[in-house]
């Protein structure tokens, strides 16, 4: 089955510059900017990985000499499956919260963050839902590699207590929703936590 990553892979300033250009003849666009990002309008391009999910291997093993880390178990495959988007758009369109282990965003340097995969998707949890989206269904959390398994459990943990509130009715399906994405959110200040917007 795999250990699936996407990689979202940050233009240079020349791409960025001529993206703010055409985009400013637009109109704005409403889009959030995570804090890690510079460049209010940051651009990426996506790839993915079949085991990369493992344990945040690709996390050291991205640089100028190996940008696909091609000699490793973990490579990414080269060729992207989208171009020119958004963090926001990523997130919302191209993420499968239910597939996807792990995340990475690489900076132009290589310098390489990575985010746990979160599904808010409660079918497991409560008989009360019987499917979830899992397109854009979720929350992306820094990952700290060395507290990894505290927070699986975690998130575990409180998706099984929410899942049971939804069943005794405290909860409906999007409240639920709307109160992980919250406790996500506060999770630690010291962590980025991305929502689809």
């Amino acid at each position: 089955m795999g250990h699936r990553a996407l990689l979202a892979y940050r233009r240079d300033d020349a791409e960025d510059s001529a993206v703010e250009e055409s985009s400013s003849t637009k109109g704005s666009v409403d889009e959030p900017t995570p804090a890690a990002d510079s460049t209010a309008d940051a651009r990426y391009d996506l790839h993915r990985s079949h085991w990369g999910g493992a344990d945040f291997a690709l996390l050291d093993r991205l640089s100028a000499d190996a940008p696909f880390a091609a000699e490793s178990a973990f490579a990414v495959d080269p060729e992207p499956i989208a171009t020119d988007c958004s963090l926001a758009d990523i997130v919302r369109n191209y993420l499968d919260f239910l597939h996807h282990e792990a995340f990475y965003r690489v900076g132009p340097d290589y310098a390489t963050t990575a985010f746990h995969v979160c599904w808010f998707g409660l079918e497991i949890d409560s008989e009360e839902v019987a499917e979830s989206e899992t397109v854009g269904h979720g929350a992306l959390v820094e990952a700290d590699p060395a507290e990894a398994d505290y927070f699986r459990g975690w998130f575990r943990g409180t998706k099984a207590v929410v899942g049971d509130a939804v069943d005794r009715g405290c909860f409906a399906p999007g409240e639920a929703t709307d109160y992980l994405a919250e406790r996500m959110a506060l999770w630690d200040d010291d962590r980025e936590v991305l929502l689809p917007e």
